[in-house]
């Protein structure tokens, strides 16, 4: 029950581990007033929809760059960052998308783009939305916070981008922007959360082959055997609570995989192992009646 406790300690931990910290959380009327705003018309909120907009057409068929938000000054201090926001999009020709242009003080110029096929970072085409976006960056640490952030909606042809709330948020360094709210880990813990579990699991292995083929240590290697058994059956259990709850595949399959291979290995395992110690303990029997 000590790995089962282990788990569930570490999903809790990493649930709760989070510590973004909002810089910009502004209507689209208070960005207007402060004239941070270029282009686009804003939506008030309605019976449908319970938060302003800001609508962004380009209804020529070329490719058009329109300004969404210009933060000067933007007063952050860690190495990673993002804005992030809702946006949805109706009659978007051929793959538009948005964009974050960071200036640093020595005049450097550096973007980033959602221009992916899933995910917070995925393009614009068709109609589709509401959705959450997330434009990171992830700048060197110990290099000088920008000074202005630029974000656009690029769009190729003609097509109508509506973007409801949008924030200003920096994260610690062991933070992913990517992560969905709510996300237990992030998919690069998950990862290492595996090669991790699939080590351990080798050596559980290895040690239970090599004591089994002795003979020797019975209680401790059938107890080891039961312990990582039920610990994957728990692990099964919160992969698919998970998976139930949407979390990420990088989340939810680690665990499924970890609690099938427990369970199902070193369950399959136990009726072996124990025939094997049965027979030892008969071999010395019959060495002691030869004696």
């Amino acid at each position: 029950m000590r790995y089962a406790s282990l788990l569930f300690c570490l999903v809790a931990s990493a649930a709760i581990a989070r510590a973004e910290q909002t810089l910009l959380d502004a209507s689209w009327s208070q960005l207007k007033a402060q004239g941070k705003l270029k282009d686009g018309a804003i939506v008030p909120a309605d019976a449908t929809t319970p938060h302003e907009r800001l609508r962004l057409q380009n209804t020529q068929a070329k490719e058009t760059r329109l300004r969404v938000l210009t933060l000067e000054k933007p007063q952050i201090a860690k190495a990673t960052y993002a804005v992030v926001g809702q946006v949805s999009c109706k009659g978007v020709e051929g793959k538009g998308y948005l964009e974050m242009w960071v200036c640093t003080p020595k005049g450097g110029k550096f973007f980033s783009r959602a221009l992916g096929d899933r995910g917070p970072m995925k393009h614009l085409a068709g109609t589709c939305g509401p959705r959450r976006f997330v434009l990171p960056f992830f700048a060197k640490a110990g290099s000088a916070p920008p000074v202005r952030l630029t974000v656009n909606v690029v769009l190729p042809g003609r097509g109508t981008v509506e973007l409801g709330p949008i924030a200003l948020k920096q994260y610690d360094a062991v933070e992913d922007p990517l992560a969905q709210p709510g996300q237990w880990w992030t998919d690069r813990q998950g990862g290492a959360l595996g090669g991790f579990a699939g080590a351990a699991i080798g050596c559980i292995g290895g040690l239970v082959g090599i004591l089994a083929a002795s003979g020797k240590w019975r209680s401790f290697v059938l107890g080891l055997m039961k312990a990582t058994c039920v610990f994957g059956l728990v692990a099964l259990a919160a992969g698919l609570v998970a998976l139930a709850g949407s979390q990420p595949g990088g989340v939810w399959y680690p665990l499924v995989l970890l609690g099938v291979l427990c369970s199902v290995l070193f369950g399959a395992l136990q009726p072996g192992v124990r025939k094997r110690y049965e027979q030892a303990e008969l071999r010395r029997m019959q060495a002691q009646d030869i004696a």
